[in-house]
C-alpha cells in the first residue's frame, strides 16, 4: 500500500474514532441534548433526554415541534426557563440552542432543584416577614410589633385602671395617590408621614405602621380628650406633608382618624374595633 493510501486510511480511522468518541460524550453528558435537522425534525437525543421524556421517549425521534405533544413543545424553545409537565413529573428546564450544519443543537439543563431552592428561599422570607415585628420601610413597629405592645398596656389598664388611648391615622386617599406615584415615590410619602409622627410623640408613646396606609399610636396615660387634641395637631401636620413628586403633580394627603380610650371590660380587639367605627362614622 502506498504511503498516500496509508495516510488516508489512518485519517479515516481517526475520523471514525473521533465521531465515536463524540457520540459517547454526548450520550453521557450531564445535560439533555437533541438535534433537529433543517426541517425541524429530531434526528438525535442522548440518554438524559430519555429521562426528561420518560414515556414519550419513543415518540420523539423524527418529530418536530408541531408534531410532538403540547407538553413537549416547550423543549423546542430557543432559550430561557421552561416548565415541562409530562408524565405527572414537573421539571424546570433551561433551554438553549446553537445552530449547526444543516440543523440546530438543543441543550436542556435541569434547573428543578435550583427552582425549588428559590421557592424555599421565598417561602422562608415570607415566614421571616411574618415573624418580624419591625416594618422594613420605616423601621417602626409593624402590626405584630404594635399588638405586642398594646396587649400588655391593656392588661395594665385592666389591672390598675390607668388611662390608655389609641389613635389610628389613615391616609384616606392613598389608593388615588398610588395611581399617580411610582412605588419609590409612594415609599417617600410613607417615610415622610412616619418622620412627622415620630416628631410628635412622647418617649412613653408607641407609634408604628399598621398596614400600607395606616399608622397606629398607642398612648399610655392619655385620655380621650388629650388624644383628640393630638388628632387636631396631626391633622394640620399631615396637611403640610408634600414630597417633591406630590408637589409636581399638585397632590395632597387626605386623612381619617379613629380614636378610642380604654374602657372597663374591653380587650385589644374591642378597643381597636371602637376606633375603627369612629373612623367609619367620620368618613
Amino acid at each position: 500500500m502506498s504511503k498516500v493510501k496509508e495516510r488516508d486510511a489512518v485519517a479515516i480511522d481517526q475520523a471514525g474514532k473521533s465521531e465515536t468518541n463524540l457520540d459517547e460524550v454526548l450520550a453521557h453528558a450531564p445535560f439533555g441534548v437533541f438535534l433537529t435537522d433543517a426541517d425541524g425534525k429530531v434526528t438525535y437525543k442522548n440518554a438524559v433526554m430519555d429521562e426528561f421524556l420518560a414515556a414519550s421517549s419513543n415518540d420523539f425521534i423524527g418529530r418536530s415541534k408541531a408534531t410532538v405533544s403540547v407538553a413537549l413543545q416547550v423543549l423546542f424553545e430557543e432559550q430561557g426557563l421552561v416548565v415541562l409537565d409530562a408524565d405527572e413529573t414537573v421539571r424546570h428546564l433551561i433551554c438553549t440552542t446553537q445552530k449547526i450544519d444543516n440543523g440546530v443543537a438543543h441543550y436542556i439543563h435541569d434547573a428543578t432543584s435550583t427552582q425549588q431552592l428559590v421557592k424555599e428561599r421565598e417561602d422562608l422570607r415570607a415566614v421571616i416577614r411574618e415573624i418580624k415585628s419591625v416594618d422594613e420601610l420605616t423601621g417602626m413597629p409593624n402590626r405584630r410589633g404594635l399588638y405586642n405592645v398594646l396587649e400588655p398596656q391593656v392588661s395594665r389598664s385592666r389591672r390598675y385602671g390607668n388611662d390608655l388611648s389609641v389613635l389610628i391615622a389613615s391616609v384616606a386617599n392613598f389608593d388615588q395617590l398610588a395611581e399617580k406615584l411610582s412605588a419609590e415615590q409612594q415609599a417617600e410619602l410613607v417615610l415622610a408621614c412616619s418622620h412627622m409622627l415620630n416628631d410628635q410623640v412622647r418617649w412613653a408613646d408607641t407609634i408604628g405602621r399598621l398596614n400600607e396606609n395606616e399608622f397606629l399610636l398607642i398612648l399610655p396615660e392619655t385620655t380621650e380628650v388629650d388624644t383628640d387634641k393630638l388628632k387636631t395637631i396631626l391633622q394640620e401636620r399631615f396637611a403640610c406633608i408634600q414630597t417633591d413628586a406630590m408637589a409636581n403633580l399638585d397632590l395632597s394627603v387626605s386623612m381619617q382618624f379613629g380614636l378610642a380610650q380604654w374602657r372597663k371590660g374591653w380587650d385589644v380587639g374591642l378597643m381597636m374595633q371602637h376606633a375603627r367605627s369612629l373612623m367609619a362614622d367620620a368618613a
